[in-house]
């Protein structure tokens, strides 16, 4: 298995693939040879020889095809243009040399050059003496000169400043004389995890972070690693478990390749667990990426039912339970290859690598974003300062969104691929998260409680997180109000209302969620109800919280409930009597709209006399102001 992408030069192909005319045999000795030589990177001999070809007869159009590949390969690009332009030349018939011609003008950022050359490609047919049969490209070149087309059009606009991206080697720390690759963390940044290749083998190495310095890495501890290969790494660390998803390939899953977990325990990892039938297929299963709240996993596939190629599929977990992957569509995948996702903690987000889509090599890194409706954005290619010619794939952001993480063979390292760190420009940004991080518990007694566990964002109305637990980690993006809601059979629900401001990891919202045992008097303060400022009319923010309500009523039918208002002391008592019944009026008004008999519900404006907490600071009026419910009866 190399779970990496060896970088494999396009040259290698060409010349196989280029017409072959007629000659003298001995000049296509000199060719054959050339070209033998060639191959086992003998390129000195090689371009002797070919020289030599060329001269014995200088109308064969393969033999500066092959000189081109060879000054290519040689980082000559003067003469490899000059060797592409006498190639057209003696065939200008052969499609296929305008596309090389192209290709090699693209790599060299000449891209009017190549435009000019891609038309030559278009109108080779047009030219008299053109056999479709013998000069035609393929359909599958025909489809590579389309996205290079693409790629040289988008190149020519892309302008990203490099200097801004303070693209940097991360360090002895990190990197050795060995490859390094495939970064990721947790979503507390406080681990680095990657996979480095020492004597053909892949094993997974860990730093830690002290202040601002990452440790020197070390061997993953535990069971993980084995004397076979593993890699490409998703960190997921709940509220007291973290889990590394990853690839292993040929060690007796249900395909070449399988998706499998560990969970870490006592400072150990144990040992690997496959993700499962359901999971995993006959076919390549690999590169997982799973999101912030370990509910949904992103990997590629090369299953049947995809669009061509490897395509990436996604999985959601309910309850513990993982479902049948889908294909994430054609706006992601396409005839060829989409490989290595991460899907940042804001779960809209996208980052992957692509050879289908418009690029600047091989294997181009690319963004998407989820709107509204659960679409995924047409992919954006990350640029010529991130991409480059080569293969470009392994790309981590962290979950403020400040800086990625990516491995790079470019000049400069420690030897072999390295690990490097880079600022994103703001277009390329996902959303900054913070994280809520919670228990749910029994109030009498403080017992742990398995409890369905909600998180809605109240401007949309969408669910952002559900789930049967004892605790959990949420992401939660700035400036988004939310409701959480615990709820367990035979509990009155906890309410919650989270408005995060900023993205700071140092500062996570930790909650523990209090059930109490439904019995008479219990109240429970509905912390999702939302007014104007003076008025009584329920704003659209609140539907959830209403719905939660009515979801208890329904689920205990003999249950009877006061609604109740409460103010601050802002204004006289009179007016926050008559404002906290109107309230309290409203709620009791729309629960009845809802089916709910008028003789379960009673309805009761208190004002500021049944206070919370102080009055003396804005936090502890905004807790006074509230509606709550109480138990009457139930049976």
């Amino acid at each position: 298995m190399r779970i990496y992408l060896k970088l494999v030069p396009l040259v290698l192909v060409v010349f196989a693939n280029c017409a072959t005319a007629q000659t003298k045999p001995k000049c296509q000795k000199l060719q054959d040879d050339a070209y033998g030589a060639y191959q086992i990177q003998e390129f000195e001999i090689a371009l002797k020889l070919v020289k030599k070809a060329i001269k014995c007869d200088p109308s064969v159009s393969t033999a500066y095809s092959l000189q081109a590949i060879i000054y290519e390969t040689m980082n000559d690009s003067n003469n490899a243009v000059t060797a592409y332009q006498k190639c057209i030349e003696t065939d200008s018939l052969y499609q296929a040399n305008y596309y090389y011609y192209a290709n090699y003008l693209f790599r060299l950022k000449r891209y009017n050059e190549a435009l000019v050359a891609l038309d030559g490609y278009q109108k080779a047919p047009k030219i008299s003496g053109y056999k479709a049969n013998r000069d035609a490209a393929s359909q599958v070149m025909a489809d590579k000169a389309t996205r290079l087309k693409a790629s040289i059009e988008m190149a020519a606009k892309s302008n990203f400043d490099v200097s801004a991206l303070n693209i940097s080697n991360m360090g002895p720390m990190i990197n050795s004389s060995q490859h390094e690759y495939w970064p990721g963390m947790p979503i507390n940044g406080q681990t680095f995890v990657f996979t480095r290749l020492v004597n053909s083998q892949e094993d997974f190495y860990f730093s830690k972070k002290e202040g601002e310095e990452w440790q020197k890495a070390k061997a993953a501890p535990g069971n993980i690693n084995t004397p076979e290969n593993e890699g490409t790494t998703s960190v997921f660390m709940g509220p007291d478990v973290e889990i590394l998803y990853y690839t292993v390939c040929n060690q007796g899953g249900f395909g070449s390749c399988d998706l499998f977990h560990s969970k870490l325990d006592k400072g150990r990892w144990g040992a690997k667990m496959n993700l499962g039938e359901t999971i995993n297929s006959a076919s390549w299963d690999a590169q997982p990426s799973v999101s912030g709240d370990g509910n949904l996993l992103i990997f590629a596939s090369a299953r049947p039912g995809g669009y061509g190629g490897k395509d990436l599929w996604m999985a959601r977990k309910y309850n513990g339970v993982w479902t049948k992957p889908t294909n994430l569509g054609p706006t992601i995948n396409t005839s060829l290859d989409e490989e290595a996702p991460f899907l940042h903690y804001d779960g809209k987000t996208l980052y992957f690598s692509s050879v289908g889509h418009a690029g600047f090599g091989n294997h181009d890194l690319f963004i998407s974003r989820l709107d509204e409706n659960d679409k995924w954005s047409k992919p954006e290619n990350l640029g010529n300062t991130v991409n480059t010619e080569s293969d470009d794939v392994g790309f981590y952001v962290d979950a403020v969104g400040e800086k990625a993480y990516f491995a790079s063979g470019r000049k400069g390292g420690y030897g072999g691929l390295d690990i490097y760190s880079m600022s994103l420009p703001e277009k390329l940004k996902p959303q900054p998260v913070n994280y809520l991080l919670g228990r749910v518990l029994d109030k009498s007694n403080n017992a742990p409680i398995r409890a369905q566990v909600r998180l809605v964002d109240l401007t949309t109305q969408k669910l952002v997180y559900q789930d049967s637990v004892f605790q959990f980690l949420i992401p939660i993006i700035p400036g988004k109000n939310y409701a959480l809601h615990s709820s367990c059979q035979g509990y009155l629900f906890d309410s919650r209302n989270f408005q995060p401001t900023k993205s700071t990891l140092e500062e996570p919202f930790e909650v523990n969620a209090l059930l109490d045992k439904i019995t008479t008097d219990q109240t429970v303060v509905l912390n999702n109800i939302f007014f104007d400022i003076d008025k009584f009319d329920i704003k659209s923010e609140s539907e959830t919280e209403l719905q939660t309500v009515l979801k208890l009523l329904r689920v205990n039918p003999n249950m009877k409930i006061e609604i109740s208002g409460h103010t601050d002391i802002t204004g006289s008592e009179e007016h926050n009597k008559t404002l906290s019944a109107n309230r309290a009026n409203s709620i009791k008004s729309y629960l009845e709209t809802k089916g709910i008999s008028a003789t379960r519900l009673t309805s009761k404006g208190y004002g500021s006399t049944k206070p919370n907490a102080s009055n003396d600071t804005e936090e502890g009026r905004a807790l006074n102001r509230r509606i709550e419910i109480k138990i009457l009866k139930i049976n």
